[in-house]
């Protein structure tokens, strides 16, 4: 499909946009983004709840998405995700197909709910009843405005999960860090081999060995 065809489906949605963006009112954030370059994908914008704007890149939670499900993704509806600053979203995205079923982008809206929670907390201290409620499970999204927020986001991130300092890896340590690295769809980014590359002091080839290992090898 070329590029015209590709944007004048993606444009289609923007009516929707609006329509969705004008009956939630200001809590409410709706955006459509162009999966051709998840650097700077974010093509349309109503709202400014996650301060993002034009040429902003994919999160890294729908990379992860992306990479583990490719074409057969399926719509994630009613989630619950946190921002760095603490706040509570109410999202969905829905993913937009050409004619052939390959997915071009996305439409998502993110709905701050983050006063209507802390109503309910407050309700539910001077509430009789119990107030044990089964809790609702909160992805923690950074809503990157460029792309290499992303990146370091979900390269601090594994660092964390395997619990080691880039000074004191060894080669297992690298292969194990590049493969969930892969997993969460950091390669999916242009240019990111290179930035990881550097960043383990080893050549872009290693890096694609390292990719090319049998999980059992760490």
């Amino acid at each position: 499909m070329n590029t015209e065809n590709r944007r004048n489906i993606l444009k289609s949605y923007y009516p929707i946009a609006d329509m969705i963006y004008l009956t939630m009112g200001s809590k409410c954030e709706v955006v459509i983004h162009d999966l051709q370059d998840v650097t700077s994908s974010l093509i349309y914008i109503r709202g400014t709840v996650t301060g993002r704007e034009i040429g902003a890149p994919t999160t890294e939670v729908l990379l992860k998405e992306l990479r583990r499900y490719g074409n057969s993704i399926k719509d994630i509806n009613g989630g619950m995700t946190q921002t760095s600053d603490g706040r509570l979203l109410r999202t969905s995205t829905s993913f937009i197909r050409d004619y052939e079923g390959t997915v071009i982008g996305f439409i998502g809206i993110n709905f701050d709910v983050t006063a209507f929670q802390s109503m309910k907390q407050l309700i539910n201290e001077f509430s009789i009843v119990s107030n044990v409620e089964q809790s609702e499970e909160t992805t923690v999204e950074s809503y990157a405005k460029n792309v290499e927020e992303v990146l370091w986001k979900m390269i601090d991130n594994t660092f964390e999960e395997m619990n080691v300092s880039k000074e004191n890896m060894i080669k297992e340590d690298k292969v194990k860090f590049v493969r969930i690295l892969d997993d969460k769809g950091i390669f999916l980014i242009k240019g990111s081999v290179d930035r990881i590359a550097n960043m383990l002091k080893v050549s872009k080839q290693t890096v694609y060995n390292y990719l090319d290992q049998e999980e059992s090898s760490f």
